[in-house]
């Protein structure tokens, strides 16, 4: 799924208030950027494939063993909660790192339902998983807007009011984010791939829309 993926750290907010929502909403994400990061070196790769393209949307057939298995966005959760608690002096605990390790574990559960049977629980598994929504462009728009609506509700209800600063004091900022939000993922859904280069092109764009999201959605709360 693609923002989705935000829903998470969106709903941790209210059980992880210390821990920047930009930090908890890059968790919920941060398989895949792992995944472009080591597409670069090679060591998992990102394909354009045509006929996945005339199937629906997210038209890439893909090797990643280590970012998109349950074992590796856990590790990679794990990886950010001591990165986090090693750069702030807020006092940070265990459930603060839990909720950010929470968060990235939880990227499985949104790409189970959506992936191609390309997902597995351990790099080295010679079962994939994936029921293959992506196959269904609408559905796939509708679901993860609705997943994100929904994680933006918890967080916008239940989160302490020092948290929704940001959008409080402009209201204005919490529709644009939402409206781009559902801009990206259109072109997620519907738009076709810019060009045939996925490692040079592709990637360093989807990289960049995931990082400049989660900056967007840390907006809400500063």
């Amino acid at each position: 799924m693609w923002i989705a993926h935000y829903a998470s750290g969106l709903a941790a907010k209210p059980f992880a208030s210390v821990v920047p929502l930009s930090v908890l909403t890059l968790a919920g994400a941060l398989p895949d950027v792992v995944f472009f990061i080591l597409q670069f070196s090679g060591i998992e790769t990102f394909n354009l494939d045509p006929s996945l393209q005339r199937r629906g949307c997210f038209p890439y057939s893909n090797e990643y063993p280590y970012s998109h298995s349950l074992l590796g966005m856990t590790v990679a959760g794990v990886i950010l909660a001591v990165l986090y608690r090693r750069s702030t002096n807020a006092p940070v605990t265990w459930k603060d790192q839990a909720a950010i390790i929470a968060a990235s574990a939880s990227h499985f559960l949104l790409e189970w339902p959506s992936h191609r049977s390309d997902v597995k629980i351990t790099p080295g598994d010679d079962t994939a998983l994936g029921a293959g929504l992506f196959d269904h462009p609408t559905a796939t728009f509708f679901t993860e807007i609705a997943i994100f609506l929904a994680g933006l509700w918890v967080y916008a209800t239940f989160s302490p009011p020092s948290t929704k600063a940001g959008y409080k004091r402009s209201p204005n900022r919490l529709w644009g984010i939402v409206l781009f939000l559902i801009g990206a993922q259109a072109h997620f859904s519907f738009g076709s791939a810019p060009t045939t280069e996925t490692r040079w092109v592709h990637a360093p764009l989807f990289l960049g829309q995931v990082l400049a999201s989660c900056w967007l959605l840390g907006k809400l709360e500063s």
